[in-house]
């Protein structure tokens, strides 16, 4: 006699996918939590950003709220949007946590497929390459990045300005604009020079690439003060 074990899904009985009318297969339910822990774990984003939500984003002021709503209508309308984000603000003001809620939140709701990026990391990585003995090419390591169907790419402009650092920056950028692929960055460096004459966005990533941030990219600015910074404060004060 054959039976179904209590712990065979009793929809698909362990086969995993479900038979539509027209002969077509879908995932069955018990497997969408083992799928969303893949994705997540696919998605790169480090351990201390895994608890990122749009619900934990604290508007503080109208600046911060009015990237939150920006947030949420991105979830909403996906994959029916057009542009991606270039979320720019000082330090600490929340800029990483609201691109890597906006992936979790697509991961867990619509199954997107998506990708986090530290852009120093990644830069890094292909210098490591160049080594003698690395089973690594610099196309095997970009390559995912030009090809994710979301990429976050976080700390735009951090590393210091080269021509080489330019050019790594602008052709993965224009490949991702090119096949249609929608990119979250997030940067700490403005189109003006702050109060204190620092460096632009333009002057840190090159004319060119800030030319296609343009096209590509509707701008979020962030202006609130350094979380970090003032939990320190209260933490020791």
């Amino acid at each position: 006699m054959n039976e179904t074990s209590e712990e065979t899904c009793p929809l698909c009985r362990g086969f995993g996918r479900l038979e539509r009318p027209d002969g077509s297969t879908v995932p069955c339910e018990c497997r969408s939590e083992e799928m969303v822990r893949s994705r997540r774990a696919a998605a790169r984003i480090p351990e201390r950003y895994r608890n990122c939500r749009l619900q934990n984003f604290n508007p503080l002021n109208d600046s911060l709220k009015k990237a939150k709503a920006v947030g949420k209508r991105f979830v909403e309308h996906w994959p029916a949007v057009d542009a991606g984000l270039l979320i720019s603000g000082p330090v600490g003001v929340g800029k990483t946590h609201l691109a890597v809620a906006i992936l979790n939140e697509l991961v867990d709701t619509k199954g997107t497929p998506v990708l986090f990026c530290d852009f120093s990391d990644l830069l890094d990585r292909i210098q490591a390459s160049f080594g003698k003995g690395s089973d690594e090419s610099q196309d095997d390591i970009v390559a995912p990045y030009r090809d994710a169907e979301l990429l976050v790419l976080d700390e735009l402009g951090a590393r210091r300005p080269s021509d080489w650092v330019r050019e790594v920056l602008y052709g993965l950028l224009n490949t991702r604009y090119n096949r249609g692929r929608l990119t979250i960055l997030t940067t700490n460096f403005a189109d003006e020079p702050d109060t204190r004459g620092g460096e632009t966005l333009e002057a840190r990533v090159g004319a060119p690439v800030r030319s296609r941030l343009y096209e590509m990219c509707q701008l979020v600015t962030i202006d609130a003060e350094d979380f970090r910074k003032k939990h320190r404060a209260k933490a020791f004060g």
